[in-house]
């Protein structure tokens, strides 16, 4: 008891600069994230390369990652307590983030079962009143609750004060008469890949973002099944109201090493396909994890802190075919456009959606084994020629159809200029 109420007296000592504006994270009706108002899809490493850091090349590692497309890291402890140092960690981040132009998500699972007049109570308000009393709180984009709640069986009531205090939402009596710290940023709750549709619904009464973590790629499984990922969005997406749905991809994690040096990560072509398979079954925000786990550092990556071999070969170009300054961007914030169209193969899922200037992008993506032709359908009818997004060829449209070869676990994005 003595060394926690040394820990809090040292956290509230911490102090911070006057009022700052704060950046604001919001829902709309389809689900996508409004930041400062603007539409966004979030891109999230979780986590990211250290602070003060360079690329094996020698460049900034934040500027890096931004320039990529990456919009959000998170920061926070992940175990234990916050600390002073935490606090000042944290301020540390927001202030490279605001720098760079990207955002950070702050990790409160630790708080995320806060009681009223606890010390756990007290100490979740003096983290985001710090936070938010810094001028570098423009680049504070959204909080992070309980880790995966379901598969601990954390129930509802126990995380209904932490969620009412953090944003000033769910029912007013949840807060237990206490002013909320905090009402404009979103709560993000990640739940693991179990559990039934209905079970994790109950979890959507104590947060704003729902998602999932699943990783099926692990040393020693030659054949992971990537379907898993586009079902368990399907899932969230089911069980999420407001649609505002998150899912989480693996970089490294538990099962991708073993105790004698040997990893397994994502091909491009795997990640790809989880990319996409999650955008088609209703993810509104991605995240990447496990890219700062030494377990799946090579000795370049060793040398530089960060999983920069994998960044390089495969998650960075993925990242700017989907970031906000790629052409398909305004197509992924829009997902009230989203038509699900017919197939000539039972799997491949395909949607289109409106882009800029009216455009239409198709996302396509197949499961099945071997390769095969396939049509899609419900296309305008009268476009005649589909680009075929970063693979540069096309294809032809006639009658509302086009046609194409499709891999296993390949994916097509296509782009119908408005008629």
């Amino acid at each position: 008891m003595r060394r926690l109420l040394l820990t809090l007296l040292a956290v509230f000592a911490v102090t911070a600069p006057a009022a700052a504006t704060a950046a604001t994270t919001r829902i709309d009706p389809s689900g996508t994230i409004l930041l400062d108002g603007r539409k966004v899809f979030p891109i999230v490493l979780a986590k990211g390369p250290e602070r003060g850091t360079t690329t094996p090349v020698g460049g900034d590692a934040l500027a890096e990652i931004a320039a990529a497309g990456v919009n959000f890291v998170k920061v926070g402890p992940g175990t234990g307590n916050w600390r002073s140092a935490d606090i000042a960690e944290a301020l540390a981040w927001n202030r490279e983030a605001a720098a760079h132009g990207f955002y950070t998500w702050v990790n409160l699972a630790t708080l995320a079962r806060a009681r009223p007049d606890s010390w756990r109570a007290a100490l979740l308000r003096k983290v985001i009143g710090s936070l938010e009393r810094d001028p570098s709180a423009s680049a504070l984009g959204m909080w992070k609750g309980a880790d995966e709640p379901w598969r601990y069986r954390t129930t509802i009531p126990s995380l209904r004060f932490a969620y009412c205090l953090a944003t000033g939402r769910g029912d007013r009596s949840w807060c237990e008469g206490k002013r909320p710290a905090d009402s404009d940023h979103l709560w993000v709750t990640v739940q693991p890949a179990r559990g039934s549709g209905p079970e994790l619904a109950r979890y959507s009464r104590v947060t704003d973002v729902h998602g999932v973590n699943h990783y099926p790629v692990s040393l020693g499984n030659p054949n992971p099944d990537l379907r898993e990922v586009g079902r368990w969005t399907d899932i969230l997406t089911w069980a999420t109201p407001n649609r505002a749905v998150w899912t989480t991809l693996g970089i490294c994690w538990r099962w991708s090493y073993d105790g004698e040096g040997n990893f397994e990560l994502p091909t491009r072509r795997e990640q790809r396909y989880m990319i996409y398979a999650a955008i088609l079954n209703g993810a509104r925000s991605l995240a990447f994890y496990g890219g700062n786990l030494p377990q799946c550092w090579n000795a370049v990556d060793a040398q530089y802190h960060w999983s920069w071999t994998y960044w390089d070969r495969v998650l960075a170009p993925l990242i700017r075919e989907i970031g906000a300054l790629s052409p398909l961007a305004p197509a992924l914030v829009n997902p009230a456009t989203t038509v699900v169209l017919p197939t000539s193969d039972p799997t491949v899922q395909a949607v289109s959606r409106r882009g800029t200037g009216g455009d239409v992008w198709v996302i396509a993506a197949r499961s099945g084994e071997g390769t095969a032709p396939v049509s899609i359908g419900g296309l305008p009818e009268g476009a005649a020629l589909a680009e075929v997004y970063t693979e540069a060829r096309s294809v032809a449209a006639s009658g509302g159809v086009l046609s194409d070869g499709f891999g296993r676990w390949d994916v097509h994005v296509y782009r119908l200029a408005a008629s």
